[in-house]
């Protein structure tokens, strides 16, 4: 810029008007004399001024720490479009959990077998003179023996997580997690498995009718034979071929059918509750149908305040943590069984079950005659007047656990922010368990009955038993019942999980170009929970069962480890 020479001699006299003038934007504290401190000033050392004694440009925290001799200074300022005094993050993981086994018997414990009722006589012979139905014999083949729970096999159930929180400058935060696993069942269905070491009826039948050597195929229409054996042969109000007259097509006759149908399966053991026995009770066989179920889904949520670290390196922080907990389980066992009423033989001695069910191991054929090469079974139907010659029998038992109360713990950071980061608690919680069973079921204990040496005296029956007519075609028989029980008691809690968040999205094609992965990490992670005292829906039922005396199965609650393994993928977001 080029200043014309008339305005040279002007510049000067500008200067000294301007500096004739005195303008002050905002008034100063009065300033002491020299060596005077202001009055009500607090010397603070090291601070940016006298006065107003606080820079704008101060942190908004600032934590000073002394590690190994040498003093460190956290600074955050608080300030600028990007700065955030707290860092939040939140995951969503889909979980895969593996849940308890269920223990204890089937049935009741130290009860008579199937094998004691029908053999009772040492060395007595079942069916003949061979050693093809010996008690010997038998002694090593599964003759509808009890079992236990724990045969279900392992219950896993799908669910959904979703937990989060955020940590302030200070290192201190809030926790939450919230998640249910969605019911599942575990089934052991001796049927099915009993059936899956047989062929199919069809290619069975073929076999037999031309050895495999021709290629026709044989149409049953859409029939099976246990579909046969509950309609038609042993249907209610139907008379039970003994006979063995009555043919169904392709399928062979009555005794065909039910010689490929029955199966040795297992076992129910009860006592006698109140009625008098030499033996306290009996074991009921099942040779139709023996299932067992477990179902369970279970559901929490959790808040929880971490303080301050209490270790803080490079790659470490510790945390302890205090909060709340609420948990829910509900568990149910289910058992149905179906068995006729038919005596396979005429084996054993008087006391035996009126209808005994023999199985040789030799043959695998429902019955025979005593030569271990027999191949035709007898059977008969020991009640002909029954209305119903199948038994079915169910008892469905379920507890629900609502958990609630403090917990307490610590909380753990491995590694750095930036990169793989590995997270994880161990925690522990008193529990406020208020629980409530509940029971239902139908026709469980004796139901074969007994030979009497003589008749009755008053009643004239030469059977006895301790149920009532089993038939259930017309609704429940007077074998029914139902039981309730609750309480209230505390339950210990130990819960120990890891995760990891690695950042792979921005490396993965197409998922690196989604907006909903920008900044996202992938989460993976193991809980492990184990809760003490929790009632088990099948070691709580009492299997004493005598209707004709007023006694049926009932709770007397026994309670265990529930414990649950976790596996969880998901989201991890942080902003």
């Amino acid at each position: 810029m080029r200043i014309r020479h008339s305005l040279k001699s002007l510049i000067p006299v500008i200067l000294m008007l301007a500096s004739a003038q005195t303008v002050q934007a905002q008034g100063g504290p009065p300033m002491p004399a020299a060596g005077m401190p202001m009055p009500g000033a607090q010397q603070v050392p090291g601070s940016y001024g006298m006065y107003p004694y606080q820079s704008p440009y101060q942190g908004m925290f600032e934590q000073t720490y002394q590690r190994d001799g040498t003093w460190f200074q956290n600074s955050v300022n608080g300030f600028g479009p990007n700065n955030r005094p707290r860092d939040w993050f939140v995951n969503l993981d889909y979980t895969r959990t593996r849940n308890r086994k269920m223990s204890g018997l089937v049935g009741a414990d130290n009860v008579q077998t199937y094998l004691q009722q029908t053999f009772p006589a040492t060395g007595s012979t079942a069916g003949g003179t061979g050693s093809t139905g010996s008690a010997a014999s038998l002694s090593n083949f599964n003759f509808y023996d009890a079992v236990a729970a724990s045969i279900i096999p392992n219950l896993n159930t799908n669910g959904i997580k979703l937990s989060g929180g955020f940590w302030n400058p200070d290192g201190s935060g809030l926790l939450y997690s919230g998640g249910y696993q969605f019911e599942n069942s575990a089934t052991f269905n001796a049927r099915e498995r009993a059936m899956e070491r047989r062929l199919n009826t069809a290619d069975a039948l073929r076999f037999s009718r031309d050895g495999g050597a021709g290629y026709q195929p044989l149409n049953l229409g859409g029939r099976t034979d246990l579909d046969i054996v509950k309609n038609d042969i042993l249907a209610p109000g139907v008379v039970f071929d003994s006979a063995d007259a009555v043919d169904y097509g392709p399928f062979g006759t009555t005794f065909d059918v039910l010689d490929r149908t029955l199966f040795n399966l297992y076992g129910l053991p009860t006592t006698d509750g109140n009625s008098a026995s030499v033996m306290n009770g009996e074991t009921a066989p099942y040779d139709l149908q023996f299932l067992l179920r477990q179902t369970i889904n279970t559901g929490g949520a959790n808040v929880a305040w971490a303080f301050s670290p209490v270790y803080d390196n490079d790659n470490i922080k510790v945390r302890p943590i205090v909060g709340g907990r609420y948990f829910r389980i509900d568990e149910t066992f289910l058992f149905e069984g179906a068995s006729t009423l038919l005596a396979y033989s005429a084996g054993g001695g008087a006391d035996s079950p009126e209808n005994s069910k023999i199985w040789p191991p030799d043959t695998g054929i429902a019955a025979s005659t005593g030569a271990t090469t027999s191949v035709t079974s007898t059977y008969t139907a020991v009640y002909p007047n029954a209305t119903s010659n199948i038994v079915y029998s169910y008892i469905n038992s379920q507890v629900v656990s609502n958990l609630s109360g403090p917990e307490l713990g610590f909380q753990y950071d491995l590694g750095r922010t930036k990169g793989i980061q590995v997270t994880g608690s161990t925690r522990v919680a008193a529990m406020f368990n208020n629980e409530k069973l509940r029971m239902s079921g139908d026709n469980i204990g004796n139901f074969m009955g007994t030979a009497l040496a003589a008749a009755d005296p008053v009643t004239a029956a030469t059977v006895s038993t301790n149920m009532f007519n089993t038939d259930t075609t017309q609704g429940p028989s007077l074998n029914a019942f139902s039981d309730t029980s609750s309480s209230t008691h505390l339950s210990p809690l130990f819960e120990q999980s890891l995760n990891a968040q690695v950042p792979i999205f921005g490396r993965v094609p197409v998922l690196r170009d989604m907006w909903q992965l920008e900044d996202a990490k992938l989460s993976l992670g193991w809980t492990f929970l184990l809760i003490g005292q929790v009632a088990e829906p099948n070691d709580s039922i009492v299997y004493d069962s005598s209707p004709v005396t007023g006694d049926f199965l009932h709770y007397s609650v026994q309670r265990d480890m529930f414990y649950q393994n976790t596996f969880n993928v998901g989201v991890n977001w942080s902003y």
